[in-house]
């Protein structure tokens, strides 16, 4: 199944893309992490991973890129993704699509296409799990990345902006005709009193995450990580009958 982590700018959409891709692993599934953030450095850092050349680095770089889409060779399974793309450990590897890297290079758009593209090709078997890690805000669903997925997962932390945006991502999901989880991150004691909004997980402010990141630290897993693998999976219980092979 294809998971996708969404949200505003800083609500913690990296960090829970991160624990959960960690927590499958362990679990014993096979886990690829698609990084689709054309900003976010700290994806690899989180994972205890090294950092290693994008797809669109691979297929020749941004121009290339744009020549290639409208019939691009791109891999249908976990195997056939090239390894110099990858930065693995045991069960879990992370990839990233595309960065923008120079000033005036032009808009993230043909990685944006390329994301699509390849998570259109991408087709998991059973015990494989593929996690996106999407840009803040809404693009990706103006790009149709959000179309190739079966799960949405929608993160707010407790700011009025945060959680309207998710709002908008929860009607535009409905739309799509996508299922969706929400998620409260960065939760205060008390905070449920205190916004209009109901989550299926909630995940406590947790300072540690400050310092270890300050650190250069690979992230720890909470316990409200089971609690959405949970929910993920009561959406996706007959996609997942089959389980870890």
């Amino acid at each position: 199944m294809k998971i996708l982590i969404c949200g505003k700018g800083g609500c913690g959409k990296s960090t829970i893309t991160a624990m959960l891709g960690k927590y499958l692993a362990n679990k014993g599934y096979k886990v690829l992490i698609v990084d689709a953030d054309e900003s976010n450095p700290g994806l690899y850092r989180m994972l205890g991973l090294s950092k290693t050349k994008t797809l669109a680095e691979y297929l020749g770089g941004k121009q290339q890129v744009k020549a290639i889409l409208n019939n691009p060779e791109l891999p249908k399974t976990f195997e056939e993704i090239p390894e110099e793309i990858l930065s693995k450990r045991e069960n879990l590897s992370v990839m990233s699509i595309g960065k923008i890297e120079e000033p005036g290079e032009g808009c993230a758009c043909p990685y944006g296409v390329l994301a699509k593209k390849f998570l259109k090709s991408l087709q998991p078997k059973k015990g494989e799990i593929v996690l996106v890690d999407t840009e803040a805000g809404i693009e990706h669903f103006g790009r149709g990345i959000d179309l190739e997925v079966d799960v949405i997962v929608n993160v707010a932390e407790p700011n009025l902006e945060s959680i309207e945006l998710s709002r908008k991502i929860e009607k535009l999901a409905e739309k799509a005709g996508l299922k969706q989880i929400f998620v409260l991150n960065k939760a205060l004691p008390e905070i449920l009193d205190k916004v209009n909004v109901k989550p299926d997980v909630v995940i406590p402010f947790n300072q540690k995450f400050i310092y270890d990141s300050l650190e250069g630290k690979e992230i720890e897993i909470v316990p409200q990580i089971e609690e959405l693998w949970d929910c993920i999976s009561k959406l996706s219980a007959q996609d997942l009958q089959q389980g870890v092979p």
